[in-house]
């Protein structure tokens, strides 16, 4: 089975969708994010024994360079394939994510005409490289737009979803995604009126983002899609009908409750657990409680990227 960034990406970017588009949060309550190690290059110091067979013209082996250990979100990374039938491409995006390095992106392989794996490949220097213009060579409109999401979130650059303007659904759709990112990673300071004026006035989705920036649910003006992403009892989940599970899931989000996951069951219980370990609490354990392996191997990715950059914000 062929695994790829796009199908990846499509999952997550799916199940966060509530309303016109949800994501997930970050907040506060990220406990134990394991520091990453300062990268160094320790220079080998000549020993007195080099030292004397250089003036004698004696050869005689270097001391040995220490090398860098592997940061914690590099240890998440290697772990990935999880399985044999999966591909190597998610081990690769990760690290070049990361490690800020689109240079790793090459070593994706493509074998000729497979657009798939080709589109996978842009994306990952689209996004290790914070680049939009890998975006712009794929054809395929599905990760077409994955690109200019991911991209646009890790190069903390809304304007990015500007370049979207062949679909005005897909525009919105990735400035809401943007600033619904924010709110759940507990960002909301860095959400701006600009940002929330790329909505058309008037539209549910503006006073959304203006509730996002304050954290002040009355602005959602009763908007139940607005609402959700705010703390509620169980009670409002009440005739969500098809919702119900998505109603579920944001409860757990927004009480910072994992064991509300538990009362759902499937993709959807896999799709809250994977929600919680990446964005809530940064916990690989829970992680490793996502049942299917392709949703699991998709988190291992997010949550290494999330560790990278949390790591990078503390610095």
């Amino acid at each position: 089975m062929k695994n790829s960034i796009i199908i990846l990406s499509l999952l997550i970017l799916i199940a966060l969708v509530f309303g016109c588009v949800k994501q997930i949060e970050k907040t506060d309550d990220i406990t134990e994010i394991p520091k990453e190690p300062e990268q160094k290059t320790i220079e080998a110091e000549p020993t007195v024994a080099e030292e004397a067979a250089s003036s004698e013209n004696v050869s005689i082996a270097p001391a040995k360079v220490v090398e860098d250990p592997d940061t914690p979100s590099e240890i998440i990374c290697k772990k990935v394939p999880l399985s044999a039938q999966l591909s190597q491409i998610d081990k690769y995006y990760c690290l070049a994510v990361v490690n800020d390095d689109s240079e790793i992106c090459q070593q994706i392989k493509v074998d000729s005409g497979d657009e798939e794996d080709e589109a996978n490949k842009n994306i990952c220097f689209a996004v290790a490289g914070q680049d939009s213009s890998y975006c712009e060579k794929i054809s395929d409109l599905s990760p077409k737009h994955v690109c200019y999401y991911q991209t646009a979130i890790i190069s903390e650059n809304i304007n990015i979803c500007d370049e979207i303007d062949y679909d005005d659904n897909e525009r919105m759709q990735c400035y809401f995604t943007f600033v619904s990112n924010l709110y759940w990673w507990d960002r909301s300071n860095e959400i701006t009126t600009e940002y929330c004026n790329k909505f058309p006035a008037g539209q549910p989705d503006r006073n959304t983002c203006l509730a996002f920036k304050e954290r002040d649910v009355s602005l959602c003006n009763n908007n139940v899609n607005c609402l959700t992403f705010f703390e509620q009892p169980m009670s409002f989940c009440n005739g969500k009908g098809s919702n119900l599970d998505d109603c579920v899931r944001d409860r757990a989000m927004s009480s910072k409750d994992v064991s509300i996951c538990e009362q759902l069951s499937g993709e959807k219980r896999d799709d809250c657990l994977g929600d919680f370990c990446t964005h809530i609490n940064l916990d690989i354990a829970i992680c490793d409680k996502i049942t299917e392996v392709m949703e699991k191997q998709s988190r291992y990715v997010e949550i290494a990227i999330n560790i990278a950059d949390e790591v990078r914000r503390d610095d």
